[in-house]
């Protein structure tokens, strides 16, 4: 026999002989002693690097004086044991294992011990079973072997008996642990705490794992798992080379998906329960009952590999449940079920769920829309339940009419089924949300059906002895009912009824407008419109605002208007205008201009009398401040018609002024105005307050239904309906929509009036260099001494343009009143407000430096073109090309000849130059070639000075006038008459 052949001999004897009596943890090696040992002894051994011997000991009586046989048997063992299984790390090869994979599975979670649990040992014919129960006395393992065998596997997987004088398996094993601590473990024990490597090696389930892995190999067992259908417990048997069964452990549930991964991941000798590969889906199923309550019932959706599906109850399903993991009986398979955060679910947990039948409504409003995506199936009963969120169509039936008041019948549509108005206010009144039809709900809180909202109380009406729907309906309620409906009302009905409906909500009279001669000037078509329309208010006793841009003609509108009720005996009372005062005159004029029949007492100034100015009085003029100072004698009287204009005056609620307005006694009012909305929808819902009362409804409801939304959302439908709301009584046509029925330039002379400041300097100019002129020109004998009054002319007009000319005082203009400077103001305002851009001229440098001051306080973008401006071509090109510079200011010398100022659609002669022709050369650098809207002038006049009276005899010799001296010539006067000067 070789060498070779006697050492492999050799070695596979003492692996025979060592192998049962062998024992290892981590590096530490252990040989038991056998049971004839007359001297017994446990050899120990750590092993180093490479097979180093760092320590080893036995605790035979021999080793005390000498190397005992069990130190030099161990190396031996060990060796061997490498050897045969091709290994260099015992404890590398055990992690390597799949008893060691399993062990971690279970040991998750899990806290039993070899102390905790608990062994019952059966023979079993030639061999035992061992039944292993945790520490509640559930079985949790049962392992059948031949009697030496179980021996080992109690030994090294529960507690020595206490009085078992040989040495255990138990205690080897912990003294192997003992002497391999790691010094991290160590110092965590001594804090009383333990890692979770050193609690899963103390567990049982490594002791069984070591155990299994020892006793049954490598490769040499076969494993397989199934579910028991008795009760549902998973069930994973481990079978020997022989296919006899060797272990059976009940598997649980919430550790069986990391088990069949493990299996899955390496199937080498197993067989079991496969895994579905497409994941299971939570869906609920909604149907009603007999009761038509709602129910719920998850189900579990199993799709196969080619797209079928099938659904089962998920109650049913409940025995099968292992965690995230379901069998499906039917299908012989797990399936996962799909992983999710449920956010998107209605339900927190898959249960059957029964909503009652006054409860679906509400459900299916809250949830309806996650219904028909997500989990859910609905049956064709649910799926055809619906929540009315707007009617289809809505019908009214004139019942009678009188001239406030309606009677009307009103019913909506939704799908099938009629539903009165009355219906549903009362429904509503009583706080119900939903009202049952046989299609499904009305949702009574939809905001189409808001226009409930803005109801009065609605009360059943008795018509002609019969008692129906009919319902008692102001005019401006069913104005406004309509205008905020979603849908147009059908009108049905008798014929007659039926036109006259039609005509209250087309805002169209019931009777033509009467016909009238007073006025002297020819009405445009837009403004006959407008005639019409304040005709229609009047006729039903509504107010309302007229809002057209400027230079529209909302003056003549309300003439007309007004002329016409008198000449036909409608107005028994007298009118009243209340304006500005700055515009007094200009209403004064324009009224006896173009409707003189009207017949104009202005009531203002300090010497003012209300008794004597309504003697035999048509139309009274005042302003706001009179009307705001002697509003108890006003409202004392009663008037056909109060009309407010610049209405935006009085648009603050909180004021004398607005409340002094309210207290005006008319037939109806209207306000005048091309801002309605300066800063503010509140600003609006005041001068409707006024107008119309009561339309717009309570303040803090207005700002809940419209202001919040609109501020939030410009485009929020809310705005939208404010538009329908309003529309009724507001009127506004814009130079664009109107400008093929304007002539190509319109101009107006605009009269103010000199305010105190004004006054006393205009007459201290006179008395002190007026006089010695007089005598001169009625003599006539002296020529006339041109350039000096040339000199007191330019200072009386710079006295109407402003006192802070005279008194050199530019920088503290807003110390001084001027009447004037108020006009301009306003104009400037109404102007910018209406999106359109303005040129302003005047003659004078301090008065451009003045309006160059205001320009710069309201942060309007403008341009100043003077005989001392630089770069002028790209201060013309600055305003016709920047939307944000809206104003050019210049003086009649640089900015009246040689450019082009197409931008701007208004021109303002803030004051008068000597002739017409140079007025108009300057006012033709906006209304030229290319301009594409019509211009407005506004050339305005002092009344009661110079000023007026050289406009008068300007216009007068205007054909005269177009060839004249250098503009800044005192001889310029020489083409007036001495009689003129």
């Amino acid at each position: 026999m070789s060498k070779k052949t006697q050492k492999e001999k050799t070695n596979q004897t003492v692996l025979e002989n060592g192998i049962e009596r062998f024992e290892f943890y981590r590096n530490g090696i252990a040989l038991l002693p056998e049971s004839k040992d007359q001297t017994p002894g446990v050899a120990v051994m750590i092993v180093g690097d490479k097979l180093n011997l760092s320590f080893r000991f036995c605790s035979c009586k021999q080793y005390s004086t000498k190397s005992c046989e069990h130190i030099i048997e161990l190396p031996q063992v060990y060796r061997a044991y490498m050897k045969k299984f091709a290994i260099s790390n015992l404890e590398e090869d055990f992690k390597k294992n799949r008893w060691y994979r399993i062990a971690r599975v279970m040991a998750n979670e899990s806290h039993e011990t070899p102390a905790t649990i608990q062994l019952q040992c059966n023979e079993f014919g030639d061999e035992k079973v061992v039944n292993v129960f945790d520490s509640k006395g559930n079985e949790i393992l049962s392992y059948l072997a031949d009697a030496n065998r179980c021996e080992r596997f109690v030994g090294r997987c529960s507690l020595s008996k206490k009085n078992n004088k040989r040495a255990s398996r138990d205690k080897v094993i912990k003294k192997l642990a003992r002497l391999t601590i790691t010094n991290n473990e160590r110092a965590m024990l001594d804090r009383g705490l333990r890692t979770r490597g050193l609690a899963f090696r103390e567990s049982f389930w490594y002791r069984f794992a070591y155990h299994a892995f020892r006793e049954s190999g490598r490769n040499d067992c076969r494993f397989k798992t199934a579910v028991d259908e008795r009760n549902g417990s998973f069930v994973l048997t481990c079978t020997g080379a022989g296919g006899d069964q060797v272990f059976r452990m009940d598997i649980p549930r919430l550790k069986v998906k990391e088990l069949l991964s493990d299996f899955n991941q390496d199937s080498t000798g197993y067989e079991g329960v496969p895994t579905h590969p497409v994941p299971l889906k939570t869906v609920f199923c909604l149907s009603l009952n007999k009761q038509q309550e709602l129910e719920i019932v998850p189900h579990i959706r199993f799709e196969d590999k080619t797209g079928g599906q099938k659904l089962y109850e998920s109650e049913s399903l409940k025995p099968n449940v292992y965690g995230t993991l379901i069998y499906i009986e039917e299908k012989g398979v797990f399936g996962e079920l799909e992983h999710s955060d449920r956010t998107g679910w209605i339900f927190k947990d898959p249960e059957k769920k029964v909503i009652e039948k006054a409860e679906v409504p509400d459900f299916l409003e809250k949830f309806g829309n996650d219904l028909r995506k997500g989990p859910y199936l609905l049956d064709n009963q649910v799926k055809n339940l619906k929540i009315f969120k707007q009617y289809d169509k809505i019908e009214i039936t004139l019942d009678a009419i009188e001239r406030e008041w309606t009677w009307i019948s009103l019913e909506y549509r939704f799908g099938n089924t009629d539903i009165s108005l009355q219906q549903l206010f009362n429904a509503r009144q009583k706080g119900k949300r939903f009202i049952e039809t046989k299609e499904g709900w009305i949702d009574l809180h939809s905001k189409k059906l808001e226009e409930l909202k803005v109801l009065p109380d609605l009360g059943e009406a008795e018509i002609e002895g019969r008692k129906d729907h009919s319902l008692k309906m102001s005019k401006i309620d069913l104005i406004r009912f309509c205008a905020i409906s979603s849908k147009l009302p059908k009108i049905k009905g008798q014929k007659n009824n039926a036109a006259l409906l039609n005509n209250i909500l087309e805002l169209k009279s019931i009777t033509p407008l009467p016909q009238f001669r007073g006025m002297t000037s020819r009405l445009r078509e837009y403004q006959k419109i407008g005639v019409e329309w304040l005709w229609f208010l009047y006729e039903n006793g509504f107010g309302g605002l007229l809002c057209d841009d400027m230079g529209l003609g909302k003056t003549h509108q309300i003439m007309a208007f007004m002329l016409c009720l008198h000449e036909n005996g409608y107005a028994k009372d007298p009118f009243l205008v209340v304006c500005p005062t700055t515009v007094l005159s200009h209403w004064q004029r324009k009224i006896i201009e173009h409707a003189p029949g009207l017949n104009p007492v202005t009531y203002h100034g300090g010497e003012r009398n209300l008794k004597e100015a309504m003697a035999g009085c048509k139309l009274l003029l005042t302003s706001y401040g009179v009307m705001r100072r002697d509003i108890e004698m006003l409202e004392k009287i009663n008037f056909s018609i109060a009309v407010f204009d610049e209405i935006q005056h009085v648009k603050n609620s909180n004021t004398l002024g607005y409340g002094a307005a309210k207290n005006v006694k008319a037939a109806i009012k209207l306000g005048l105005t091309g801002t309605p909305i300066e800063n503010a929808l509140t600003e609006l819902k005041s001068l409707m307050d006024l107008t119309v009362p009561n339309y717009l409804g309570r303040d803090t409801d207005f700002i809940t239904r419209y202001v919040d939304p609109i501020k939030e959302n410009l485009n929020s439908p809310r705005r939208k309906e404010l538009n329908r709301l309003i529309a009724p009584f507001t009127l506004r046509r814009m130079k664009k929509t109107v400008l093929k029925e304007l002539p190509e330039k319109i101009e107006d002379i605009m009269l103010c009036r000199l305010s105190e400041d004004q006054i006393g300097l205009y007459r201290d100019a006179i008395s002190s260099r007026a006089k010695g002129f007089m005598k001169v020109l009625e003599d006539g004998i002296e020529p006339v001494p041109y350039i000096h009054v040339f000199a007191l002319l330019t200072l009386l007009k710079q006295i109407c343009d402003h006192p802070a000319l005279v008194e050199n005082k530019q920088n503290n203009y807003d110390r001084y009143q001027s009447g004037k400077w108020d006009l301009f103001k306003e104009l400037l305002s109404e102007g910018i407000d209406s999106g359109q851009k303005i040129v302003v001229y005047s003659q004078f440098l301090g008065m451009i430096e003045i309006i160059r001051k205001h320009l710069e306080a309201l942060n309007i973008g403008f341009v100043v073109l003077t005989g001392s401006s630089r770069k002028r071509g790209e201060l013309i090109e600055r305003f016709n090309e920047d939307p944000d510079c809206r104003v050019f200011v210049g003086s009649l010398k640089a900015g009246g000849v040689g450019i082009d100022l197409v931008a701007a659609s208004i021109v303002i002669h803030y004051d008068r130059w000597w002739n017409a022709a140079k007025e108009d050369q300057a006012t033709d650098r906006v209304h030229r070639i290319g301009q594409q809207r019509g211009v407005q002038v506004f050339k305005l006049v002092t009344e009661g000075t110079l000023e007026e009276k050289i406009s008068a005899i300007i216009m007068k010799k205007k054909d005269l006038m177009e060839h004249i001296v250098k503009e800044d010539d005192p001889g310029l006067l020489k083409t007036f008459s001495r009689e003129d000067i």
